[in-house]
């Protein structure tokens, strides 16, 4: 059933060709638009949600790792992969999608964009009441730099008078978030005569050569094209930092964790006598809540779960399948975490982890976990600096200060840790590293090394003698 009846737009093209470099160390094994948001990876989140809002035909434009998505999408019905081959910007890639393009209106978003249900349905209500030429999804700018993203300048009345790439915050006030309703005619006409960089930037910035789509935009307002904005009102993230899969996933917690009214409990699933719940709970099939267990808000779980022995589950998390949590340890508000997940004897962690990550005894963890890392025993993680500011982050080679969970630590995937070993606020461990044991860890490690100490040992007579004999 169509919920809110009978708009035009019927197609969407997802823009995840591009290679997430800011998004390291999570972008070498796979492509940003499969992070993990919520219980699953976030293009598939996307799609789902336009499926359930009646968009019949979704075209998924891919390249860097591509078969990644190819795999994730297999047997998806309505939804089509094109591959372009070297692309050179989003109005490039956004190009190559448009022939196959039968409607009048498309919905254009990029794949590395986390919304809500409720606001993306409010989004397309909003074009099929108002047309005009363009709808923009947007965030109000009250602190973040504006020189980080594709902003616009936007009258009372929400039209834009201007998008401009990176700019000084006094030119602007919106932050554009990577999703739009336009008309194909349009498109096609100014994604065709793209100039191949962004023009319309302050004088002192420097842009790169890729064909931006907010140029297209851009041409078209300046040929007085009408285009208005739609405000996120903090519904939707542009997921494009490694401190932005934590935001993404306190959003999406929050809202579907939060949000629930009441129990939906298989038919499979038994909790002890013992346990107690003091929230709604979604359990999937065979889940086990055991002896002692506590669950201090709302919460699901996937299916063939086990929580046991005195597992401590705060508020608004996200469990998935095939995993253990057991032993005292204890699970902080709005975590996710990923399906085959083990945590053990007294370890505490808040955040999120990918599949199969592994800790079980003692330690404390606030921050991401990538796929197959194993989390040793006495890990602790830091997350408050004697000066008590937030932590300035390195980001291909930039300095930012990021405004939420900067002083997390972000472990990358198929990397070992050793017994004891303490992470500073807000550093980050490469793929296929080795921390060795009582290592601190001051500074981002490279993917690819192994980190041990080269401890100097002093050795002296000792015996009875010493003690008067």
């Amino acid at each position: 059933m169509n919920i809110y009846g009978g708009h035009e737009v019927k197609t969407a093209i997802i823009l995840a060709a591009g290679k997430g470099q800011k998004m390291w160390p999570y972008n070498e094994y796979r492509p940003k638009a499969i992070l993990p948001v919520g219980d699953k990876p976030n293009i598939e989140r996307l799609v789902n949600q336009l499926q359930n809002l009646q968009f019949e035909r979704i075209f998924i434009v891919v390249h860097y790792q591509e078969r990644r998505i190819r795999h994730l999408m297999e047997g998806k019905k309505g939804v089509e992969i094109i591959s372009v081959p070297t692309p050179q910007g989003t109005a490039d890639t956004l190009q190559k999608a448009l022939e196959y393009i039968q409607d009048t209106e498309v919905l254009v978003a990029y794949g590395d964009i986390v919304i809500t249900t409720n606001k993306l349905i409010k989004f397309i209500e909003e074009f099929r009441k108002e047309p005009k030429d363009g709808l923009i999804l947007a965030s109000f700018i009250d602190s973040q730099r504006s020189q980080d993203w594709f902003c616009a300048n936007v009258r009372e009345d929400k039209m834009v008078t201007e998008i401009l790439g990176h700019p000084r915050p006094h030119y602007v006030n919106y932050q554009l978030l990577g999703m739009y309703c336009l008309k194909k005619e349009h498109i096609h006409y100014y994604v065709k005569r793209n100039p191949g960089m962004m023009l319309n930037v302050n004088v002192g910035m420097m842009p790169h050569l890729e064909g931006e789509l907010e140029q297209s935009l851009q041409m078209m307002v300046e040929d007085q094209k009408q285009i208005r904005v739609f405000n996120a009102e903090k519904e939707a993230i542009d997921l494009d930092k490694p401190w932005h899969i934590m935001e993404s996933n306190a959003l999406i917690t929050s809202v579907e964790v939060g949000g629930l009214k009441e129990n939906s409990i298989h038919e499979t699933a038994s909790i002890h006598k013992t346990a107690e719940i003091r929230g709604y709970v979604k359990l999937g099939k065979n889940v086990k809540i055991g002896r002692n267990v506590m669950i201090n808000g709302n919460v699901t779980i996937g299916d063939h779960t086990v929580i046991d022995n005195g597992a401590i589950i705060e508020e608004n998390v996200m469990i998935g399948e095939y995993c253990t949590i057991k032993d005292y340890c204890k699970i902080g508000p709005n975590s996710v975490i990923g399906n085959r997940n083990r945590f053990g004897h007294c370890a505490e962690f808040q955040g999120v982890t990918f599949e199969n990550v592994s800790f079980t005894h003692y330690g404390e963890v606030f921050g991401v976990v990538g796929s197959c890392t194993d989390i040793a025993a006495g890990v602790t993680v830091g997350i408050l600096r004697f000066d008590d500011l937030n932590q300035v982050q390195r980001v291909n080679g930039r300095l930012e200060t990021p405004e939420k969970y900067g002083n997390a630590v972000y472990f990358g995937d198929y990397t070992r840790t050793g017994i004891s070993s303490q992470y500073m606020p807000g550093v980050k461990i490469g793929n296929n590293c080795v921390i060795g044991p009582a290592v601190g860890i001051h500074h981002d490690i490279p993917s690819g090394k192994l980190v041990y100490n080269e401890q100097q040992l002093k050795m002296k007579d000792w015996g009875s003698n010493n003690y008067g004999w």
